[in-house]
């Protein structure tokens, strides 16, 4: 799997997230699908809490579901930008078109109320609340790239799940069957914590 291109687009999230902060003090918009965010925690209440700290993201697809999602085994560990995240990646080198990849991290020193700050917001095309497994998730899309999509679950306080899914060749022209992508890898994955549990 093209594992720098995913990688890339993660950080290129992330660094338009931190750009727009250092820029002029005007008023941010919110994102198209969101009202603008308050200070309160705007999240549903979780039905339990799940620890990601010493958790491998490359053990948190079993073969099973990589081949359900027509994947390789290939497993690619890596460490991400934010501190104490571990990072996994996952996808289809071979086959017919689309080629899909998911960058898997796991976000032990954020929580997922950032997404929804007006600085973070300003890097962003749109976000969408959303459930995976039954626990309060947003959708979001980015300004920078039109062919990726990330999905961010809410496991604990400080702690999120963050699925990146892209093309793994070429370019696609819309987010829409990333997200459909992220959400369907996510949902494996809490089914896998949760089993652990």
């Amino acid at each position: 799997m093209n594992h720098r291109r995913i990688t890339a687009l993660l950080i290129s999230l992330t660094a338009a997230a931190s750009v727009t902060a250092c820029g002029p003090s005007e008023d941010p918009l919110p994102g198209p699908t969101l009202p603008a965010p308050s200070t309160t925690r705007a999240f549903p209440a979780r039905p339990k809490t799940i620890s990601l700290k010493d958790v491998d993201p490359c053990q948190l697809l079993t073969d099973q579901q990589l081949e359900q999602l027509t994947y390789g085994k290939n497993r690619l560990p890596d460490k991400g930008s934010r501190l104490g995240e571990a990072q996994c990646s996952v996808g289809n080198d071979f086959g017919p078109m689309p080629r899909l990849g998911s960058l898997i991290s796991l976000v032990i020193s954020e929580d997922i109320t950032t997404w929804l700050t007006p600085e973070r917001q300003q890097g962003l095309e749109g976000t969408r609340q959303i459930s995976i497994a039954g626990y309060p998730a947003l959708e979001i899309t980015g300004k920078l790239t039109k062919d990726d999509c990330q999905v961010v679950v809410d496991v604990a306080d400080g702690q999120y799940l963050d699925v990146l899914a892209a093309p793994n060749h070429g370019r696609g022209a819309s987010p829409e069957p990333y997200c459909v992508e992220a959400k369907r890898v996510a949902e494996m994955v809490m089914a896998t914590l949760l089993a652990k549990q």
